[in-house]
């Protein structure tokens, strides 16, 4: 791979700053393909436009394309580096208006900062100007259903939840599963949120998994349910072989440290 030498430290220096929903870094050759860096995008939207546009890349050495996709505005820039095709694919709502030289501008950022081989660290922090991290989570409780805690990651502020999480884990856990009995039994309906001090918790279940999100305001980023719904996708997309086959070891969930930080900024 071509390395360009002293480029990060730049590209940090002068990051850009755009209203953009998501990106996604990819690394293509004929026969495979790498999701390098995803923030903002479903993995499965991601890999659609892949498909649409794989011949494409493949066949001409660098290009750049705009598709208008319902509500969404999806901007491609591709390129080649020796045998290695590049792909950006950004995502924005259709009425908002993008700079486009700033587009451009951060997609050659990343580029470089991909043949420097950047780590996924500081392509995060290249990209979080442009789609920032929400900072209203105090705490993010990641449970399975027997109430084992597969991951926490707690403000440093929150002590006694720090100290606590293990109990506090089986607690929600425990409180769900009465709560689905009482309520839901008969209705459907399920517990969405338990108050903790003067927050909630606001819980969401998929797969045999309890995500516990500890929120100061709901209501002041635009972002955060659709940042909440993403990282819950990535982790069940990331482990789903490790739940299936859940041996108690939870050092397995650690690496999912820098999905959180991506999103939210604890």
């Amino acid at each position: 791979m071509l390395v360009l030498e002293n480029v990060y430290q730049k590209t940090l220096e002068h990051p850009s700053s755009m209203d953009l929903l998501g990106v996604g870094l990819v690394s293509m050759t004929e026969k495979c393909y790498n999701i390098v860096f995803s923030k903002g995008i479903k993995r499965s939207l991601i890999k659609l436009l892949i498909r649409f546009y794989r011949s494409e890349i493949l066949e001409k050495k660098e290009g750049k394309r705009i598709k208008l996709l319902g509500a969404y505005t999806i901007y491609v820039h591709f390129y080649t580096i020796e045998d290695e095709h590049i792909s950006i694919f950004y995502v924005s709502e259709t009425n908002k208006l993008i700079k486009y030289d700033g587009l451009c501008s951060l997609s050659k950022q990343l580029l470089n900062s991909y043949c420097s081989n950047a780590t996924f660290s500081e392509i995060n922090q290249l990209c979080n100007r442009a789609i920032p991290s929400a900072k209203e989570l105090s705490a993010l409780l990641v449970i399975n259903t027997t109430g084992h805690s597969l991951f926490t990651k707690v403000r440093k502020d929150k002590k006694y939840l720090a100290d606590n999480f293990i109990i506090i884990s089986g607690f929600i856990s425990a409180i769900l599963t009465f709560s689905n009995e009482v309520i839901g039994k008969n209705t459907g309906d399920t517990l969405q949120a338990i108050n903790f001090e003067n927050q909630q918790f606001l819980l969401t279940v998929k797969e045999g998994v309890i995500f516990a999100y500890l929120i100061e305001d709901f209501t002041k980023s635009k972002n955060i349910k659709r940042f909440m719904e993403l990282l819950i996708e990535e982790f069940l997309d990331q482990y789903c072989d490790c739940l299936e086959d859940f041996n108690g070891e939870i050092s397995q969930f650690s690496n999912f440290e820098r999905v959180v930080d991506k999103y939210f900024d604890i």
